[in-house]
Protein backbone atom coordinates (compact mmCIF):
# COMPACT_ATOMS: atom_id res chain seq x y z
CA UNK A 1 0.00 0.00 0.00
CA UNK A 2 1.53 3.35 -0.81
CA UNK A 3 2.50 5.38 2.14
CA UNK A 4 -0.06 8.16 2.94
CA UNK A 5 1.00 11.71 2.88
CA UNK A 6 2.00 13.24 6.39
CA UNK A 7 0.55 16.68 7.63
CA UNK A 8 3.73 19.16 7.68
CA UNK A 9 4.68 22.84 8.03
CA UNK A 10 6.77 24.40 5.45
CA UNK A 11 9.16 27.21 6.25
CA UNK A 12 7.38 29.43 3.55
CA UNK A 13 4.99 32.35 4.52
CA UNK A 14 3.47 35.26 2.42
CA UNK A 15 6.39 37.89 1.73
CA UNK A 16 7.66 41.22 3.62
CA UNK A 17 10.12 43.28 1.98
CA UNK A 18 12.10 44.97 3.62
CA UNK A 19 15.63 46.58 3.20
CA UNK A 20 18.00 45.60 5.28
CA UNK A 21 22.04 46.29 4.70
CA UNK A 22 23.16 42.70 6.43
CA UNK A 23 23.12 39.08 5.89
CA UNK A 24 23.73 35.39 6.05
CA UNK A 25 24.89 33.07 3.14
CA UNK A 26 23.50 29.96 5.00
CA UNK A 27 19.97 29.12 7.13
CA UNK A 28 20.61 30.12 10.81
CA UNK A 29 18.96 29.55 14.06
CA UNK A 30 18.99 32.52 16.24
CA UNK A 31 18.41 32.38 19.96
CA UNK A 32 18.09 35.98 21.82
CA UNK A 33 18.18 36.92 25.67
CA UNK A 34 15.09 39.38 26.61
CA UNK A 35 16.96 42.83 25.47
CA UNK A 36 20.10 41.83 24.13
CA UNK A 37 21.61 41.37 20.45
CA UNK A 38 20.61 37.47 18.91
CA UNK A 39 23.91 35.79 18.13
CA UNK A 40 23.28 34.16 15.07
CA UNK A 41 24.88 29.77 14.74
CA UNK A 42 24.77 27.94 11.83
CA UNK A 43 22.57 24.85 11.35
CA UNK A 44 23.06 22.64 8.56
CA UNK A 45 23.49 24.88 5.90
CA UNK A 46 22.48 24.02 2.23
CA UNK A 47 24.82 24.19 -0.55
CA UNK A 48 24.88 26.42 -3.24
CA UNK A 49 27.26 26.77 -6.58
CA UNK A 50 26.72 30.31 -5.98
CA UNK A 51 29.44 32.06 -3.40
CA UNK A 52 28.33 35.61 -4.46
CA UNK A 53 25.35 35.83 -2.62
CA UNK A 54 22.76 37.16 -5.14
CA UNK A 55 20.11 35.28 -2.83
CA UNK A 56 19.91 33.65 0.17
CA UNK A 57 17.08 32.17 2.27
CA UNK A 58 17.39 31.34 5.53
CA UNK A 59 15.20 30.27 9.54
CA UNK A 60 15.54 32.58 12.23
CA UNK A 61 14.08 32.95 15.77
CA UNK A 62 14.38 35.25 18.82
CA UNK A 63 12.63 36.25 21.79
CA UNK A 64 11.22 39.61 21.90
CA UNK A 65 12.30 41.88 24.23
CA UNK A 66 9.74 44.61 26.29
CA UNK A 67 9.84 46.86 22.85
CA UNK A 68 8.46 43.92 21.04
CA UNK A 69 11.67 43.47 19.16
CA UNK A 70 15.14 41.96 19.05
CA UNK A 71 18.53 42.72 17.25
CA UNK A 72 20.01 39.79 15.50
CA UNK A 73 24.19 39.63 14.85
CA UNK A 74 24.11 38.39 11.47
CA UNK A 75 27.66 38.09 11.30
CA UNK A 76 28.07 38.57 7.75
CA UNK A 77 28.68 42.55 6.75
CA UNK A 78 27.05 42.51 3.12
CA UNK A 79 24.60 44.47 2.49
CA UNK A 80 21.54 43.18 0.08
CA UNK A 81 19.51 45.09 -2.42
CA UNK A 82 16.53 43.84 -0.45
CA UNK A 83 14.89 41.23 2.18
CA UNK A 84 11.61 39.62 2.31
CA UNK A 85 10.78 38.71 5.86
CA UNK A 86 8.35 36.16 6.28
CA UNK A 87 6.44 35.69 9.38
CA UNK A 88 5.26 31.80 10.78
CA UNK A 89 2.37 33.11 12.56
CA UNK A 90 0.06 36.02 11.81
CA UNK A 91 2.74 38.88 12.83
CA UNK A 92 3.78 41.89 11.06
CA UNK A 93 7.05 42.16 11.01
CA UNK A 94 9.46 45.22 10.13
CA UNK A 95 13.36 45.98 9.81
CA UNK A 96 14.76 49.30 11.06
CA UNK A 97 16.86 50.42 8.17
CA UNK A 98 18.15 52.81 10.98
CA UNK A 99 19.56 50.11 13.03
CA UNK A 100 20.96 47.91 10.54
CA UNK A 101 24.32 47.81 10.08
CA UNK A 102 27.00 45.81 8.86
CA UNK A 103 26.56 43.67 12.21
CA UNK A 104 23.10 43.65 12.98
CA UNK A 105 19.63 44.29 12.47
CA UNK A 106 16.97 45.63 14.51
CA UNK A 107 13.69 43.68 13.92
CA UNK A 108 10.28 44.06 15.31
CA UNK A 109 6.83 42.43 15.02
CA UNK A 110 3.22 43.21 16.27
CA UNK A 111 0.25 41.22 16.50
CA UNK A 112 -2.76 40.97 14.01
CA UNK A 113 -4.51 43.32 15.86
CA UNK A 114 -1.70 45.97 16.01
CA UNK A 115 -0.33 45.39 19.43
CA UNK A 116 2.93 44.16 20.98
CA UNK A 117 3.92 41.40 21.41
CA UNK A 118 4.94 40.01 25.87
CA UNK A 119 8.59 40.42 26.25
CA UNK A 120 9.82 37.04 26.10
CA UNK A 121 7.83 35.86 23.14
CA UNK A 122 9.72 33.59 20.80
CA UNK A 123 9.09 34.63 17.43
CA UNK A 124 10.32 32.39 14.60
CA UNK A 125 10.18 33.46 10.82
CA UNK A 126 12.14 33.12 7.33
CA UNK A 127 13.81 35.54 5.47
CA UNK A 128 14.44 35.38 1.67
CA UNK A 129 18.11 38.07 0.78
CA UNK A 130 18.62 39.41 -2.44
CA UNK A 131 21.46 41.06 -3.67
CA UNK A 132 20.76 42.32 -7.56
CA UNK A 133 17.78 44.02 -8.70
CA UNK A 134 14.81 42.16 -10.18
CA UNK A 135 14.06 42.21 -13.83
CA UNK A 136 11.02 43.69 -14.79
CA UNK A 137 8.40 40.71 -15.53
CA UNK A 138 5.72 41.16 -18.29
CA UNK A 139 2.40 42.17 -17.19
CA UNK A 140 0.06 39.44 -16.15
CA UNK A 141 -2.67 38.53 -18.42
CA UNK A 142 -6.24 39.01 -17.54
CA UNK A 143 -7.90 35.92 -17.04
CA UNK A 144 -11.19 35.10 -18.30
CA UNK A 145 -13.57 33.98 -14.42
CA UNK A 146 -13.76 29.88 -14.63
CA UNK A 147 -17.06 28.96 -14.30
CA UNK A 148 -17.23 27.42 -10.62
CA UNK A 149 -18.57 24.28 -10.48
CA UNK A 150 -21.39 22.27 -8.57
CA UNK A 151 -22.01 20.17 -5.90
CA UNK A 152 -18.90 20.50 -4.50
CA UNK A 153 -17.23 17.23 -3.41
CA UNK A 154 -13.50 18.75 -2.31
CA UNK A 155 -11.66 19.53 0.97
CA UNK A 156 -11.38 23.20 2.37
CA UNK A 157 -8.72 25.50 1.07
CA UNK A 158 -5.78 26.20 2.69
CA UNK A 159 -4.94 29.21 5.01
CA UNK A 160 -2.10 31.49 4.10
CA UNK A 161 1.23 30.57 5.42
CA UNK A 162 0.97 31.40 8.85
CA UNK A 163 -0.33 29.39 11.67
CA UNK A 164 -3.49 30.97 12.78
CA UNK A 165 -7.52 30.36 12.71
CA UNK A 166 -9.09 31.36 9.16
CA UNK A 167 -9.57 34.87 10.97
CA UNK A 168 -8.54 37.93 8.69
CA UNK A 169 -4.76 38.73 9.51
CA UNK A 170 -2.64 41.74 9.63
CA UNK A 171 -1.58 43.49 6.39
CA UNK A 172 2.00 43.32 6.45
CA UNK A 173 4.39 46.47 6.07
CA UNK A 174 4.72 47.27 2.65
CA UNK A 175 8.30 46.48 0.57
CA UNK A 176 10.73 49.48 1.60
CA UNK A 177 12.46 48.24 -1.87
CA UNK A 178 11.68 46.15 -4.85
CA UNK A 179 12.71 42.35 -4.81
CA UNK A 180 15.50 41.18 -6.78
CA UNK A 181 16.41 38.21 -8.45
CA UNK A 182 18.67 36.61 -10.86
CA UNK A 183 18.05 37.90 -14.39
CA UNK A 184 15.97 35.08 -16.61
CA UNK A 185 17.50 33.17 -19.48
CA UNK A 186 14.36 31.37 -20.69
CA UNK A 187 10.99 32.41 -21.79
CA UNK A 188 7.36 30.25 -20.53
CA UNK A 189 7.65 26.85 -21.91
CA UNK A 190 11.21 26.52 -22.65
CA UNK A 191 13.24 23.50 -20.50
CA UNK A 192 15.77 25.33 -18.38
CA UNK A 193 19.24 24.28 -20.22
CA UNK A 194 21.63 27.39 -19.15
CA UNK A 195 20.49 27.70 -15.32
CA UNK A 196 21.61 31.11 -13.65
CA UNK A 197 21.30 29.84 -10.14
CA UNK A 198 21.66 26.35 -8.60
CA UNK A 199 21.51 25.13 -5.15
CA UNK A 200 22.38 21.46 -3.83
CA UNK A 201 20.36 20.80 -0.69
CA UNK A 202 21.24 17.35 1.32
CA UNK A 203 19.51 18.70 4.63
CA UNK A 204 16.62 20.29 6.56
CA UNK A 205 17.61 23.62 4.70
CA UNK A 206 17.31 24.99 1.37
CA UNK A 207 18.00 28.15 -0.37
CA UNK A 208 15.28 30.43 -2.80
CA UNK A 209 15.60 33.06 -5.08
CA UNK A 210 13.55 36.05 -5.90
CA UNK A 211 12.43 36.40 -9.61
CA UNK A 212 10.22 39.00 -10.35
CA UNK A 213 7.18 38.64 -8.56
CA UNK A 214 7.30 34.77 -7.98
CA UNK A 215 10.18 32.83 -5.83
CA UNK A 216 11.93 29.71 -6.68
CA UNK A 217 11.84 27.79 -3.27
CA UNK A 218 14.14 24.34 -3.01
CA UNK A 219 12.03 23.49 0.31
CA UNK A 220 13.64 21.06 2.45
CA UNK A 221 11.06 21.50 4.80
CA UNK A 222 11.28 17.64 6.19
CA UNK A 223 14.40 16.59 4.20
CA UNK A 224 16.10 13.65 6.11
CA UNK A 225 18.11 11.72 3.75
CA UNK A 226 18.17 12.95 0.17
CA UNK A 227 19.89 15.13 -2.11
CA UNK A 228 18.18 17.83 -3.85
CA UNK A 229 19.68 19.44 -6.65
CA UNK A 230 17.89 23.22 -7.67
CA UNK A 231 18.93 24.78 -11.51
CA UNK A 232 16.99 27.56 -12.54
CA UNK A 233 16.41 29.36 -15.47
CA UNK A 234 13.25 31.56 -14.33
CA UNK A 235 10.45 31.32 -12.23
CA UNK A 236 8.81 29.71 -15.06
CA UNK A 237 11.63 27.31 -16.32
CA UNK A 238 13.35 24.89 -14.22
CA UNK A 239 14.49 21.54 -12.48
CA UNK A 240 15.26 19.71 -9.87
CA UNK A 241 17.61 16.48 -9.46
CA UNK A 242 16.75 14.49 -6.48
CA UNK A 243 17.95 11.26 -4.91
CA UNK A 244 15.63 10.29 -2.07
CA UNK A 245 15.52 6.68 -0.80
CA UNK A 246 12.20 6.13 0.87
CA UNK A 247 11.89 7.16 4.30
CA UNK A 248 11.37 5.67 7.86
CA UNK A 249 8.52 7.57 7.99
CA UNK A 250 7.04 7.06 4.35
CA UNK A 251 6.10 11.03 4.55
CA UNK A 252 6.73 13.48 1.96
CA UNK A 253 10.74 14.76 2.47
CA UNK A 254 10.62 18.24 0.57
CA UNK A 255 8.85 20.03 -2.02
CA UNK A 256 10.74 22.10 -4.49
CA UNK A 257 8.36 25.01 -5.57
CA UNK A 258 7.96 28.46 -7.41
CA UNK A 259 5.31 30.77 -5.48
CA UNK A 260 3.60 34.23 -5.29
CA UNK A 261 3.57 35.53 -1.76
CA UNK A 262 0.51 37.95 -1.31
CA UNK A 263 -0.63 39.78 2.18
CA UNK A 264 -4.53 38.41 3.10
CA UNK A 265 -5.23 39.19 -0.78
CA UNK A 266 -8.91 37.99 -1.58
CA UNK A 267 -9.54 34.95 -2.86
CA UNK A 268 -12.16 36.35 -5.45
CA UNK A 269 -9.36 38.17 -7.25
CA UNK A 270 -7.26 35.32 -8.41
CA UNK A 271 -8.80 33.37 -11.33
CA UNK A 272 -6.16 30.57 -12.68
CA UNK A 273 -2.98 29.38 -13.02
CA UNK A 274 -0.89 28.01 -15.85
CA UNK A 275 1.55 24.83 -15.38
CA UNK A 276 3.80 22.57 -17.05
CA UNK A 277 5.81 19.88 -15.70
CA UNK A 278 7.08 16.59 -16.51
CA UNK A 279 7.87 13.95 -13.86
CA UNK A 280 9.83 10.63 -14.04
CA UNK A 281 7.83 7.21 -14.27
CA UNK A 282 9.95 5.10 -12.23
CA UNK A 283 9.72 1.72 -9.84
CA UNK A 284 9.75 2.96 -7.08
CA UNK A 285 9.19 6.54 -7.23
CA UNK A 286 6.66 8.05 -4.60
CA UNK A 287 5.84 11.87 -5.39
CA UNK A 288 2.95 14.40 -6.38
CA UNK A 289 2.92 17.06 -8.58
CA UNK A 290 0.37 19.87 -7.37
CA UNK A 291 -0.71 22.96 -6.31
CA UNK A 292 -0.73 24.29 -2.27
CA UNK A 293 -2.99 27.23 -1.82
CA UNK A 294 -2.44 28.69 1.94
CA UNK A 295 -6.36 30.16 2.47
CA UNK A 296 -7.01 32.49 5.46
CA UNK A 297 -5.17 32.99 8.54
CA UNK A 298 -2.21 30.35 9.64
CA UNK A 299 -0.39 27.41 8.11
CA UNK A 300 -3.05 24.90 9.51
CA UNK A 301 -4.89 24.53 6.69
CA UNK A 302 -4.37 24.00 3.04
CA UNK A 303 -6.08 23.11 -0.09
CA UNK A 304 -3.27 20.96 -2.44
CA UNK A 305 -4.65 19.99 -6.41
CA UNK A 306 -2.70 16.94 -7.27
CA UNK A 307 -2.19 17.36 -11.34
CA UNK A 308 0.40 14.48 -11.39
CA UNK A 309 0.80 11.35 -9.03
CA UNK A 310 2.57 8.15 -8.38
CA UNK A 311 2.20 6.03 -6.08
CA UNK A 312 1.32 8.49 -3.41
CA UNK A 313 -2.20 8.61 -1.31
CA UNK A 314 -3.46 11.96 0.46
CA UNK A 315 -3.87 12.65 3.78
CA UNK A 316 -6.66 11.88 5.34
CA UNK A 317 -10.31 10.44 4.04
CA UNK A 318 -11.66 10.65 0.84
CA UNK A 319 -15.36 12.05 0.53
CA UNK A 320 -16.12 12.12 -2.69
CA UNK A 321 -15.41 13.08 -6.31
CA UNK A 322 -16.12 15.93 -8.53
CA UNK A 323 -15.31 17.49 -11.77
CA UNK A 324 -13.71 21.46 -12.44
CA UNK A 325 -12.11 22.41 -15.74
CA UNK A 326 -13.84 19.48 -17.28
CA UNK A 327 -11.16 17.26 -15.11
CA UNK A 328 -12.34 14.60 -13.00
CA UNK A 329 -10.98 14.49 -8.93
CA UNK A 330 -11.09 12.50 -5.84
CA UNK A 331 -12.12 14.79 -3.07
CA UNK A 332 -9.85 14.21 0.71
CA UNK A 333 -10.21 15.44 3.53
CA UNK A 334 -8.12 15.70 6.68
CA UNK A 335 -8.98 17.49 9.57
CA UNK A 336 -11.95 20.09 10.63
CA UNK A 337 -13.57 22.09 8.08
CA UNK A 338 -13.27 26.23 8.89
CA UNK A 339 -11.35 25.30 11.50
CA UNK A 340 -7.22 24.73 11.87
CA UNK A 341 -5.78 21.63 11.15
CA UNK A 342 -7.33 21.29 7.75
CA UNK A 343 -5.74 19.86 4.60
CA UNK A 344 -7.75 19.33 1.68
CA UNK A 345 -6.82 17.65 -1.93
CA UNK A 346 -8.14 17.59 -5.10
CA UNK A 347 -6.76 14.32 -6.65
CA UNK A 348 -6.79 14.82 -10.46
CA UNK A 349 -8.03 11.42 -11.96
CA UNK A 350 -6.04 11.56 -15.47
CA UNK A 351 -2.75 12.60 -15.07
CA UNK A 352 -2.23 16.65 -16.39
CA UNK A 353 1.42 17.43 -17.63
CA UNK A 354 0.28 21.38 -18.76
CA UNK A 355 -2.73 23.88 -18.89
CA UNK A 356 -4.31 26.51 -17.04
CA UNK A 357 -5.82 25.30 -14.05
CA UNK A 358 -9.43 27.44 -12.89
CA UNK A 359 -8.19 27.82 -9.48
CA UNK A 360 -11.01 29.80 -8.70
CA UNK A 361 -13.81 27.51 -9.44
CA UNK A 362 -12.19 25.11 -6.91
CA UNK A 363 -12.63 28.15 -4.37
CA UNK A 364 -16.10 28.78 -5.21
CA UNK A 365 -16.57 24.47 -4.63
CA UNK A 366 -15.08 25.29 -1.30
CA UNK A 367 -17.08 28.06 -0.36
CA UNK A 368 -20.39 25.55 -1.46
CA UNK A 369 -19.14 22.79 0.76
CA UNK A 370 -18.93 25.32 4.06
CA UNK A 371 -15.51 24.30 4.35
CA UNK A 372 -14.36 28.05 3.86
CA UNK A 373 -16.12 31.47 3.87
CA UNK A 374 -16.59 33.62 0.67
CA UNK A 375 -14.63 36.18 1.78
CA UNK A 376 -11.48 34.46 2.34
CA UNK A 377 -8.04 35.49 1.23
CA UNK A 378 -5.17 33.93 0.78
CA UNK A 379 -0.90 34.63 1.57
CA UNK A 380 0.81 32.10 -1.02
CA UNK A 381 -0.41 30.47 -4.73
CA UNK A 382 2.32 27.26 -4.95
CA UNK A 383 3.24 24.60 -7.97
CA UNK A 384 6.15 21.84 -7.19
CA UNK A 385 6.64 18.48 -6.54
CA UNK A 386 5.90 16.72 -2.99
CA UNK A 387 9.06 14.00 -2.85
CA UNK A 388 8.88 10.89 -0.73
CA UNK A 389 10.93 8.78 -2.51
CA UNK A 390 12.93 8.33 -5.95
CA UNK A 391 14.22 4.51 -4.87
CA UNK A 392 17.34 6.13 -4.11
CA UNK A 393 17.93 6.81 -8.00
CA UNK A 394 18.61 10.24 -9.54
CA UNK A 395 15.42 11.52 -11.27
CA UNK A 396 14.45 14.83 -12.79
CA UNK A 397 11.38 16.72 -12.63
CA UNK A 398 10.95 19.73 -15.02
CA UNK A 399 8.51 22.68 -14.76
CA UNK A 400 8.03 25.00 -18.02
CA UNK A 401 5.78 27.15 -16.99
CA UNK A 402 3.78 28.93 -14.59
CA UNK A 403 1.99 32.17 -13.86
CA UNK A 404 -1.01 33.21 -12.18
CA UNK A 405 -3.91 35.16 -13.64
CA UNK A 406 -5.43 37.86 -11.19
CA UNK A 407 -8.59 39.95 -12.19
Amino acid sequence: MPPTRTARRRLVVPAVFLALSALVAVPIAVQAAKENPVVASTTNAADSTITTLPSVGRVESCVLDKSSGCTVLHGFGKKPVAITAIASGPAQLSIDPAKTTATSYRLHAVRRDGKNYRAGTKLRYTAHYDFVTAPAQPPTPKPSTPKPTVAPTTKPPTTKPTTAPPTKPPTTKPPTTAPTSTPPTSNPGQTCTKPTWTTTATGNQGEGRTYGQYYVHNNMWNNHNGTYTMAVCNYNSWYEDVTQSRPGDNGVQAYPNVHKDYNDFPLAKIQSAKFAATAPSCTGCIYNVAFDVWINDGFSNELMIWTQNHGQTPAGTKVGTTTIGGQAYEVWKAGGTTKPGGIFTYKSVNSQTSGTMPLQAFFKDLEARKWIPANSTTWQVDYGVEVVSTNNTKQRFTFNDFSIQES
